[in-house]
């Protein structure tokens, strides 16, 4: 099932991870993300590019900010566009069916940020919209 994302940008996440085995296993993690367009690992670092509505802009922003407590990452940067040359948007990747926990593992209920800020994972059945 296909969501497009309403005021979407696209972001480009650049961290630094303790190991490569580390950086690979945040990658892995998060590929399922349904706002990940692209993550990887080389070697000891990690790259995602990301398309996100608003409302969940300040969690890019937190590993940014946080990013060892975040990700495990030892340093992260964030950039941002809202207005990508291509793809100029995308439409989020989701399951046919929304379990009790987000693809990455994180279960929204136990979450302090879910409901405020975060609405939880549109891939969750525990989304707030």
């Amino acid at each position: 099932m296909a969501e497009a994302l309403s005021q979407e940008r696209c972001f480009l996440l650049l961290g630094e991870a303790p190991t490569a085995a580390a950086a690979e296993k945040i990658a892995e993690v998060f590929a399922a993300c349904p706002y990940v367009y692209f993550m990887s690992a080389f070697g000891r670092i990690v790259v995602g590019v990301y398309f996100l509505e608003g409302d969940h802009r300040w969690w890019l922003e937190a590993v940014a900010e946080d990013p060892e407590g975040t990700l495990g990452l030892t340093r992260a940067a964030l950039y941002v566009t809202d207005r990508p040359a291509f793809p100029p948007d995308m439409a989020l990747r989701l399951p046919t069916e929304r379990g009790d926990l987000a693809p990455c593992g994180s279960d929204c209920t136990r979450c302090p940020r879910y409901g405020d800020p975060c609405p939880g994972c549109p891939a969750s059945r525990h989304f707030q919209r």
